[in-house]
């Protein structure tokens, strides 16, 4: 779509709704085989070698102590240098107790924590703050953070709310109840104005909640469970990090100013830019997160040698999303991530002996894919690269379960159903300015009002050309359907659904916390609000999207107060 076919369409669907660019980096060769080739002198990010670094494993994080019965952590946030490759000098940033990604939480159902968030980063930011974005105006400290818990069943005070930041020398204490099933969460910074900085430059990490059903399964666990968070990074020519977002036409703005989209041109795994992992011929479970700000990934295991010859895939099995265990495996050759999405996989490694396997990606950027004045973004074709070099250290009793316990929500339950629509707002050039949800900003009064307990739909109907991977905080809810939009109808303020109901995939039919709405499509989700009453946000989870205005709150409310129809 041209830039004036796609302003005019955004213009009009807006009406409808109430009022550093680098060559990919890395070089074809992949037959270093450690560390130790490295050269002395530094390189510039984009003549990296790939496949030189070991994959980093974050550490567990220890308990601090006890309070009151609960056992509490403390966690530091904390400006430090780290090496993101061996030919690259030390990069300075933000992260958890002083690394990135951060440390690892592991917690059992049933045990709640409590954590004790602490700032002691600098007053001044690594980036430059625009004063434009909601949150971010003078007088606002440009250091501010608060995190958040990304899929927890949590009480509002302890969610991580925008709005609720703290400075450098101050803390916050968060209960975390953990009454949830085993699942992949993840924790990252979420202040009001400054997420998509926050979280680029280091403050994010996984949270690993296990149960007795998870134990039962004998999955792979130890060295055999790989937490993988995948992000893309732009470096500068000294190493350092470069926050470059772009128009959606891929022009480069000057420094501070707001881009609707990030697409960084290195590829990162745990902290790590292409890195190896030396493995056992046997079954691995690998915990992995999109933690990019803007990019999908559409990922496959590919045992070719170059990314640009015929791919050789190497099925895996998903086990789980983000919400805990499908209802079954579900066999997968490639599969697609939006950002803040996760994904718990078995892969068998049984029989390629000697081989290698190297973690690809081939969606492209911006995804879905549209062409602008022929614009091109940064490209990431390649994460991490698997060995299949170790000897088998023990003998392998894990076996693929048939089925997993689940429990199906009812759609006939839903009491209301609330329509949310997704559009871009566009200056006279057919630019970004911002994104809204029916229209309004963050900072407009609430209108969603549910009450506990309550199961209702939701529906997110998107007239951009951009998916959004959208996030509703304290629940975990169910895909119901996709369907397509009559869009001359829609510019009238009409939705009439158009062709086929499209049922979630396999992969997609497990418990959710964030699911991706494709352009021109209407999803439907069913939520049960379930644990706490108090306020919440829902958002699109493209950092750059929820910063400027696509994010919304809503309140849970008792269920003896009347909740009203958005």
């Amino acid at each position: 779509m041209d830039r004036k076919h796609r302003r005019d369409f955004l213009k009009l669907c807006a009406a409808s709704v109430p009022a550093l660019l680098f060559a990919n980096a890395g070089t074809a060769e992949q037959t270093k085989q450690g560390p130790g080739a490295a050269e002395n002198a530094y390189r510039t990010p984009g003549s990296l070698e790939r496949y030189l670094d070991p994959l980093p494993i974050p550490k567990r994080l220890q308990p601090h102590g006890t309070h009151k019965g609960k056992t509490q952590y403390r966690v530091r946030m904390l400006e430090f240098q780290q090496q993101l490759h061996s030919q690259l000098p030390p990069t300075k940033l933000w992260g958890y107790e002083g690394q990135y990604p951060g440390p690892i939480f592991e917690a059992q159902q049933g045990t709640p924590i409590e954590v004790r968030w602490e700032n002691h980063l600098p007053l001044q930011h690594l980036f430059t703050i625009d004063p434009h974005v909601h949150g971010a105006m003078t007088p606002t400290p440009a250091v501010r953070t608060v995190p958040h818990l990304h899929g927890s069943r949590s009480e509002s005070e302890s969610d991580g709310l925008p709005e609720k930041w703290f400075t450098p020398r101050h803390s916050a204490l968060y209960h975390y109840p953990n009454s949830q099933p085993a699942t992949t969460l993840w924790y990252h910074d979420h202040a009001v104005g400054v997420t998509r900085l926050n979280v680029y430059a280091g403050l994010s990490g996984l949270f690993l909640l296990r149960d007795r059903t998870e134990q039962s399964m004998n999955l792979p666990s130890g060295d055999h469970e790989i937490p993988l968070i995948l992000q893309d990074r732009t470096l500068d020519d000294r190493g350092q990090l470069a926050y470059a977002p772009t128009m959606d036409d891929a022009i480069a703005l000057p420094p501070g100013v707001w881009g609707p989209m990030f697409f960084g041109e290195l590829p990162v795994a745990n902290g790590a830019i292409y890195p190896y992992l030396n493995v056992e011929p046997r079954p691995y479970r690998i915990r992995l997160l999109n933690g990019c700000n803007s990019r999908f990934l559409n990922l496959y295991f590919n045992l070719a040698k170059l990314v640009t010859d015929i791919p050789s895939l190497v099925a895996v099995h998903q086990i789980g999303s983000d919400g805990g265990f499908l209802p079954a495996p579900v066999r997968l050759e490639k599969f697609l991530m939006g950002p803040a999405e996760r994904a718990d996989l078995i892969l068998d490694f049984s029989g390629l002996e000697g081989k290698t396997v190297t973690l690809c990606n081939d969606a492209s950027a911006p995804y879905p894919g549209w062409n602008v004045m022929n614009a091109t973004w940064p490209e990431i074709d390649e994460f991490v690269q698997f060995r299949v070099v170790l000897p088998v250290t023990s003998k392998n009793s894990f076996s693929m379960p048939a089925q997993m316990a689940f429990s199906k929500l009812d759609a006939s339950q839903a009491i209301v159903t609330r329509d949310f629509v997704l559009s871009e707002q566009m200056d006279a050039q057919g630019r970004s300015i911002g994104l809204r949800i029916n229209g309004k900003s963050y900072d407009d009064p609430v209108t969603e009002k549910v009450k506990l307990n309550s199961t209702e739909k939701w529906r997110f109907i998107n007239t951009s050309d951009d998916a959004h991977p959208m996030h509703l905080h304290l629940v975990q809810f169910q895909i119901v359907e996709r369907q397509g939009f009559n869009v001359p109808a829609m510019l009238k303020g009409k939705l009439e659904l158009v062709g086929a109901r499209r049922l979630p995939a396999a992969n997609e039919a497990g418990w959710k916390d964030t699911a991706v709405v494709n352009p021109g499509d209407v999803l439907t989700i069913i939520v049960r609000f379930e644990g706490y009453t108090g306020r919440y946000v829902f958002h699109c989870h493209m950092l750059e999207h929820e910063d400027n205005d696509m994010m919304r709150p809503y309140e849970v409310v008792p269920v003896e107060v009347q909740a009203t129809k958005g």
